[in-house]
């Protein structure tokens, strides 16, 4: 056990997470809406084609071969109609995020990895879902944000994230366990937190909070999905880090699960495919 518990203000991180921006209008829209059977995409579409920059990046995204209309999506009124409202509110999510962290943290090689890091795991997670059944507008949003609080933690103390970082690396364990140990606080329970401020479902949160170590349970769970994409992510060294490691894996979330590795074959191709595809069409005009 380390001896050395570094001087980390919790209230401070804690209101660095209230503090954070609310998210953009029109993925709070897409969010309260993407559940619902008869929506009026109209003002979806409307609030959508006023932010310039996120529309241009969302019809990048929209036109990519993964998603069956390559070359054909003109406007953000084709896009809702074309791609449906589960699959829009997935690359608006990944798109204002992805200008966001841009804006407040700019391009440097730590963010890069770590944003290469969370697509890889948000793709990871929606083609597990597609797998096991579960919602994968859900298991997208969870596997984008699941080390948001890592973010967060980063920028309030870079210098003691940085020393758990180094001692997890030094000790051969995780390094949520490292910071557990030294700071008190992990980035499993900020990302929940995060998630909370930015209200999004219980399931959302939940498997963001319990992804590297996910409850006991009778079935699958998003958190599980999580847990799994989190790991064929580090698997394929999707994020570039020169130290990529696996983190340790919960062997009775991979048995409800019940994903064949003749099945598990084909999503690190299918993963690795669509997250090429993915990063090149995040990046600037």
């Amino acid at each position: 056990m380390y001896a050395h518990v570094l001087s980390v203000d919790r209230a401070a991180l804690v209101r660095s997470v209230n503090a954070l921006p609310s998210l953009p209008a029109v993925v709070i829209e897409l969010m309260a809406l993407v559940h619902q059977q008869h929506a009026n995409l109209e003002p979806v579409a409307h609030t959508l084609a006023l932010d310039q920059a996120l529309s241009a990046k969302v019809l990048r995204l929209a036109n990519s071969p993964f998603y069956g209309v390559p070359g054909r999506i003109d406007s953000i009124r084709d896009g809702v109609q074309m791609l449906g409202m589960r699959q829009l509110s997935n690359l608006v999510l990944a798109a204002s995020l992805t200008l966001e962290f841009e804006k407040r943290y700019g391009s440097t090689l730590h963010m890069r990895n770590f944003w290469r890091h969370s697509i890889g795991c948000a793709i990871a997670a929606r083609h597990v879902a597609a797998h096991t059944g579960h919602d994968t507008s859900a298991a997208f949003t969870a596997g984008l944000l699941h080390d948001i609080g890592r973010l967060v933690a980063d920028s309030q103390y870079p210098d003691a994230m940085a020393e758990a970082q180094e001692w997890a690396l030094a000790q051969d364990i995780p390094t949520a366990a490292a910071e557990e140990a030294m700071l008190g606080i992990g980035h499993a329970e900020l990302g929940a937190m995060v998630a909370q401020h930015w209200h999004f479902t219980h399931d959302v949160t939940h498997a963001i909070a319990h992804h590297h170590q996910p409850p006991s349970a009778t079935q699958a769970t998003l958190a599980d999905v999580v847990h799994a994409a989190n790991a064929l992510t580090h698997a394929l060294d999707l994020a570039g880090t020169p130290t990529e490691a696996v983190p340790e894996q919960d062997r009775s979330a991979w048995q409800r699960l019940n994903i064949s590795d003749v099945r598990l074959q084909t999503l690190f191709a299918e993963v690795e495919a669509e997250f090429a595809e993915l990063m090149a069409r995040l990046q600037p005009a």
